[in-house]
């Protein structure tokens, strides 16, 4: 089930609106109940206060523009600590963090690196001076 981009960017606008910033927005189907989830968080971490406080204005702005796609469970959290890291702006949130990465090296071998984030760009830039291209990344994950 796909979202309507126009609903996405208006949610964002809420989102941010708190103080917030809009990680994902996932419309899918789980049985037989459609659900609307939406991944939020802060640069401290968002609360659970503030999910409620998200999941009132993002309701109330859904009531609003008639969202029609029959019943749904309206879901807001953050994306948690375990979060999977993809994006260029996923990884720009975790600088100074230390990540491990999977990427493809020259050969389109799978390859591994941790280190602590030091910059994003068209490469990732740990401390220790290493770098991997960004377009060969894969995937991310923050060290806990």
């Amino acid at each position: 089930m796909k979202l309507d981009e126009k609903i996405i960017g208006e949610i964002e606008k809420v989102v941010e609106s708190c103080g917030a910033e809009l990680y994902e927005a996932k419309y899918f189907q789980a049985g037989k109940t459609t659900i609307f989830r939406i991944f939020a968080d802060t640069k401290e971490g968002i609360t659970l206060d503030e999910c409620a406080n998200l999941s009132r204005k993002i309701s109330n702005y859904l009531d609003e523009v008639d969202f029609g796609k029959g019943e749904y469970t309206l879901e807001v959290s953050s994306p948690g600590i375990t979060r999977t890291l993809t994006t260029q702006r996923d990884f720009e949130r975790v600088i100074g963090k230390e990540i491990s990465v999977n990427f493809r090296n020259d050969a389109k071998n799978t390859r591994k690196k941790a280190g602590v984030l030091k910059s994003v760009g068209e490469n990732l830039v740990f401390e220790n001076g290493e770098e991997v291209e960004f377009s060969s990344v894969l995937s991310g994950k923050l060290v806990i």
